[in-house]
Order: structure tokens, then sequence, then C-alpha cells
């Protein structure tokens, strides 16, 4: 993802056969879900420290956030890019821009 306005929002995380990539899935109010991978430098857990090695363990989830790069905001929504390319337009106000 390129340098531009980061931000978090929540969603959930599972394990992967690879060690540095987890799945995460985010549930959106009008857009329906994204469900992509990324590195585990892109999340966060549900206290928003960075996601260890081992979390969550292999076959269960667990809340947390992931990294999202703002595009543009468009009218009441923001245009957002997710780590696996994904594109969708996001309330404002599912975004943290901490984590």
């Amino acid at each position: 993802m390129s340098d531009s306005i980061k931000y978090w929002i929540q969603c959930t995380i599972e394990n992967t056969g690879f060690s540095r990539e987890r799945q995460f899935e985010v549930s959106l109010p009008q857009s329906g879900r994204v469900v992509g991978t990324a590195f585990i430098e892109y999340l966060r857990n549900a206290e928003s420290k960075p996601i260890q090695d081992d979390e969550p363990p292999y076959g269960t989830s667990t809340s947390g956030f992931v990294q999202c790069r703002l595009i543009k905001k468009s009218g009441d929504s923001y245009l957002v890019e997710f780590p696996s390319s994904d594109v969708f337009h996001v309330p404002p106000e599912a975004l943290t821009s901490r984590a």
C-alpha cells in the first residue's frame, strides 16, 4: 500500500497456512463483506497491538483491526483500499486513525 492517509477498520482475523499472513473479514453495512489476506504488519489485535506470529491460534478467529488506505472522500462514504487490493466504500464512522 502506498503512503497515503492510513486508517484502521474493525475486522475478524484468522490464521492461514502462511506464517506472516492472515485472513481478515470486514462486515460493511452497505457494501457487504470484504474477505482478503494481509501480512501481519497490516493487522492489530483487539487491544490495538500488532498481531504476533502465533496469533490467533490456527483454527480459531479473533477480533482486531486491518489497516486501509484512504483513496478519496465520496459524499457520505470513503473509498478505501485494503492490503488485499480490494477497494470499497465505507462509512466514515467505521474508520479510526489509530489502532
